[in-house]
C-alpha cells in the first residue's frame, strides 16, 4: 500500500471511527496474544510449504496409487492407461507436451476425420452456464451448432481447445472427447483414470480450503490493523496474519501445480489410449459387451 493510500485510509478511519475503536476497543492484549500464536504457527506452515515441493511437480503422479479405484474392470479399453507410454509413446508424449494441439488432433480423429460432425463441445455443454444457471436469460447460454461451426469447423475446434473455456479449455475439450468415445463405444472408466480423478478431487478440496483460510486470515488482519491504528497489538496481529496468509498461499500454489501436473500426465496417457482404441477398433467394439459396460 502506497503512502497516499495509507494516508487516505487513516483519514477515513479518523473521521469515521471513535477513538476507543482506534485504540483497539480494549483488546490490545488479546490482539497481541493472537499475533504471538500466529507467529508461532506460521513457521510450521512455511516449512510445510517447502516440504511438499514434490506435490508441485510431475513427481506427484505416483500419489494417485494411494487411492482405491474400487474396481478391477478395465472398462473395455484395448490397452490400459499404464500401457500407453510404451504402446503409444508418440501420441502420449505429444498430448503432454502440447495439450491443445493434442486435443485438436484427438477430436478430429474421434470424429473419423469428418468435421461435418463437429459442434462446439459436441453439444455436451449446451444450456445455461455461469450466471444463467441462477438467472434465466442471463449470459451465458450455449447452443452448439448455431455459431456457424459448419462453415469453419477446424477454426472453431482450435478456438475450443485453446480459449473457449478460459484456463480450463484444454481439459474441457479433452473431457468432451473422452465422454463422446465412452458413449459411442460403450466404454467404461480405466482404474487409473478413477484413481486420478479421486486424487485431483482430494487435493483440489485441500487447496480450496487453504485458499479460503488465507483470504479470511488476511482480510481479518487487514481490517483490524486499519481500524485499530493506535493499538500496538492490532498492528502486530496485522503483520502476523499477512505472513500466515502468504504461507497458506504458498501451499495452495504448490498443490495447484501438482494437480495440473497430474492432469497433464493423465490426459497424455488417456489420449494415447483413445488413439489406440480408434485405430484398432475402426469404430467397432473391442471387447465382449459385458466388459464394456459404462461404469
Amino acid at each position: 500500500m502506497s503512502e497516499e493510500e495509507r494516508g487516505f485510509v487513516h483519514d477515513l478511519v479518523d473521521g469515521a471511527c471513535p477513538q476507543f475503536v482506534q485504540d483497539g476497543c480494549g483488546c490490545d492484549a488479546c490482539c497481541g496474544h493472537c499475533a504471538d500464536c500466529l507467529e508461532s504457527v506460521t513457521p510450521f506452515l512455511e516449512c510445510f510449504a517447502d516440504l511438499i515441493w514434490v506435490f508441485g511437480s510431475p513427481l506427484a503422479f505416483p500419489i494417485i496409487f494411494c487411492f482405491d479405484p474400487e474396481t478391477t474392470d478395465t472398462g473395455g479399453w484395448r490397452i490400459s492407461m499404464l500401457e500407453t507410454p510404451t504402446r503409444r509413446p508418440i501420441e502420449c508424449c505429444g498430448a503432454m507436451m502440447c495439450c491443445p494441439c493434442g486435443q485438436w488432433y484427438l477430436r478430429k480423429k474421434a470424429l473419423g476425420g469428418d468435421m461435418t460432425k463437429y459442434k462446439l463441445w459436441q453439444g455436451m455443454h449446451d444450456g445455461p452456464q455461469c450466471m444463467a444457471r441462477r438467472c434465466p436469460g442471463a449470459p451465458i447460454t450455449i447452443e452448439s451448432g448455431t455459431y456457424g461451426e459448419s462453415d469453419c469447423p477446424d477454426a472453431f475446434l482450435c478456438f475450443e481447445v485453446w480459449c473457449a473455456a478460459g484456463f480450463w479449455s484444454t481439459c474441457c475439450a479433452f473431457d468432451v472427447t473422452r465422454r463422446m468415445m465412452k458413449q459411442e463405444r460403450n466404454l467404461g472408466s480405466d482404474p487409473t483414470e478413477i484413481r486420478q480423478e479421486k486424487c485431483v478431487a482430494f487435493f483440489g478440496e485441500i487447496a480450496s480450503k487453504c485458499c479460503m483460510l488465507a483470504c479470511c486470515v488476511w482480510v481479518t488482519g487487514a481490517c483490524i490493523s486499519c481500524l485499530a491504528q493506535d493499538s500496538e497489538g492490532a498492528q502486530d496481529l496485522g503483520g502476523a496474519t499477512g505472513r500466515a496468509s502468504r504461507a497458506c498461499c504458498e501451499i495452495v500454489n504448490t498443490l495447484w501445480r501438482g494437480i495440473w501436473s497430474v492432469k497433464v500426465i493423465a490426459i497424455g496417457c488417456m489420449s494415447g489410449q483413445m488413439v489406440e482404441e480408434i485405430e484398432a477398433g475402426d469404430g467397432g467394439p473391442s471387447a465382449p459387451q459385458g466388459n464394456r459396460m459404462q461404469r
